[in-house]
């Protein structure tokens, strides 16, 4: 008798998978620029769903407390004097890279607003939800000579959710990073912080601690080719995260950086089937090479959190009972 499991053929026995195993991974994604040159696709203009901000513990707060206003010096006076390393580093509070927030902030929002998203839960349940940098990255990606990603994809209740995971070489560089590149950072914020007002029509006040657990992000809807879209990131013009490849960028052509991302988005659309906040779908790239995809469950780069999960799905309608029988 053949055991339980094996199918005896004339020449060779097959042994039946598992139940539990993972989906196989799907074929790569080229990433060659000369593959993605022809007519831009099309593109909605992004329009502002809500926003809301993080405060300088970097708890989520569903309001706009963290926006702040732009007001650059007089143009009629002499030249500011900005001293960007004032305050550094003992009024600098750097937020601890080692805190992977993943999605959740931007699940906050979700959770608050789901009952109110335009289009209502059909047009989420076709959405892919992101983080604006993570579009970005893969906007670059025909034309990115240096620094690899990794995205996880999971698919719930029909949502697709892209999060990026570090590298270990991003990892690497992030640990490594030299003290004057860190400093060089800091100026950053605090130029910010010479430009900026708490209230309108104020002068910033740069005396404060820099603290870059602030933050105000807005969130926004759009559309690219046929993928609904439902993104955020800290706030500066909404149209920034696309415009800049309108416009040439070392030789870029913006068509390119447009017709992959909307490739990529397809491929991952077609890619992740099942329906489980728990599987996840990991789509690495290195300059040079494809897109190449790896099958997970739970952890380490499961990224959909309990909380969200179960609160979502406590919105459902509860299936019809079976009637026992008699």
């Amino acid at each position: 008798m053949d055991p339980r499991g094996t199918k005896r053929g004339a020449e060779k026995t097959e042994v039946a998978e598992p139940r539990n195993k993972l989906p196989r991974p799907a074929p790569s994604l080229p990433t060659d620029p000369a593959l993605y040159s022809g007519p831009f696709p099309f593109y909605r203009r992004p329009s502002e769903l809500g926003c809301f901000s993080l405060d300088a513990q970097r708890q989520y707060h569903g309001d706009a407390r963290a926006l702040r206003y732009y007001s650059p010096p007089p143009t009629n006076g002499p030249g500011p004097n900005f001293d960007l390393r004032d305050g550094y580093p003992d009024r600098y509070q750097p937020r601890d890279e080692e805190v992977q927030e993943r999605l959740d902030h931007l699940l906050c929002w979700l959770l608050e607003h789901r009952g109110r998203l335009e289009g209502g839960p059909g047009w989420l349940a076709e959405a892919i939800v992101t983080w604006r940098g993570h579009l970005t990255k893969l906007l670059t990606t025909p034309y990115e000579r240096q620094e690899g990603w990794q995205l996880a994809a999971s698919r719930f209740q029909g949502t697709l959710y892209l999060s990026e995971v570090e590298t270990p070489n991003a990892r690497a560089q992030r640990l490594a990073r030299p003290p004057l590149l860190r400093e060089l950072m800091y100026m950053g914020y605090k130029f910010e912080q010479y430009m900026c007002a708490d209230k309108p029509g104020s002068s910033p006040d740069p005396s404060g601690e820099v603290n870059t657990n602030v933050a105000f992000c807005s969130v926004l809807r759009s559309r690219l080719g046929s993928h609904p879209l439902l993104f955020s990131g800290e706030t500066f013009p909404t149209m920034k995260m696309f415009e800049y490849v309108r416009n040439d960028r070392d030789g870029w052509n913006p068509s390119v950086c447009m017709n992959f991302c909307a490739a990529f988005l397809s491929f991952a659309q077609s890619t992740v089937v099942q329906d489980d906040p728990r599987l996840v779908h990991l789509f690495s790239w290195e300059p040079g090479g494809p897109v190449t995809v790896s099958v997970h469950q739970d952890a380490p780069y499961a990224f959909l959190p309990i909380w969200y999960v179960e609160a979502m799905t406590q919105d459902l309608p509860s299936p019809p009972k079976t009637p026992s029988p008699k």
